[in-house]
């Protein structure tokens, strides 16, 4: 199962929460869960929730959001989540918030995304990646702060394969291969840091289309790893608030 809960968060008057303080947040979510579950996150190199700062036009306020990748994440982190008291101190930031409203979102499933993009045709060719937050990759101990298709669909892979049910993507080398059928139509970035213990992380933020070429099948694929993107995030750090994106296949971009 996947699911998402929104908690609304208000500052004193003249304070302000940029999306690096997601990660200060994190550190008062990791507090209050089971000593036993914090133990086994710590073990694991993908973690299998993601979340994120960001200010609602619309609705006109700030807004923590957090999605769990699994049903044990869902039970025991969205569950402590929920139960966090209305206020809670950020140490670093010698300051307290007050959680307004807390909200389940829609539910939905790894069997969900795949037969949306599998059992009907694809609303376009274009994948369309709005980064939210701060997105950047690491290879061979180096940060990659451009949106190379391999690292992108490499990155929605192991986290699909990490917390899925049944439908995995197994096939060896698949990332490569996926990327081999795209190509770049657009993109308007920007480089934007994310700062996470006093260290800055070179990153990058903006709109990226993805092109689809003519292989029905990899295009569906890649339309669902597209879909679930919009719950794991996309790239390194995800759990601190790092690579939340807005996807949406089009005809045009």
């Amino acid at each position: 199962m996947i699911r998402s809960l929104e908690i609304r968060i208000a500052v004193p008057t003249g304070a302000k929460l940029t999306q690096s303080a997601c990660s200060l947040l994190h550190g008062v979510l990791m507090e209050h869960i089971d000593s036993t579950y914090a133990e086994l996150l710590h073990q694991q190199s993908l973690r299998p929730y993601s979340q994120y700062l960001y200010f609602d036009k619309e609705r006109a306020g700030v807004y923590w959001r957090l999605t769990a990748l699994n049903k044990q994440a869902d039970d025991e982190l969205l569950g402590a989540a929920f139960s966090l008291p209305a206020t809670v101190y950020l140490k670093k930031k010698q300051m307290e918030v007050q959680l307004v409203s807390k909200e389940y979102l829609k539910e939905t499933s790894y069997a969900e995304i795949a037969e949306k993009c599998f059992a009907q045709p694809l609303a376009g060719k274009y994948l369309s990646c709005s980064f939210l937050t701060s997105c950047s990759f690491k290879s061979e101990g180096q940060y990659v702060i451009f949106p190379q298709p391999q690292f992108l669909l490499g990155s929605l892979i192991k986290r699909w394969n990490s917390f899925a049910d049944k439908e995995r993507l197994d096939a060896l080398g698949l990332a490569q291969d996926l990327a081999q059928e795209t190509y770049v139509a657009d993109y308007k970035l920007s480089l934007h840091s994310f700062s996470v213990d006093g260290a800055r992380i070179p990153a990058f933020r903006g709109l990226y289309v993805l092109g689809m070429k003519n292989n029905v099948m990899c295009n569906r694929i890649i339309a669902m790893l597209g879909e679930y993107a919009n719950y794991s995030g996309i790239g390194i750090k995800t759990a601190l608030g790092m690579g939340a994106v807005k996807t949406s296949l089009n005809e045009r971009f």
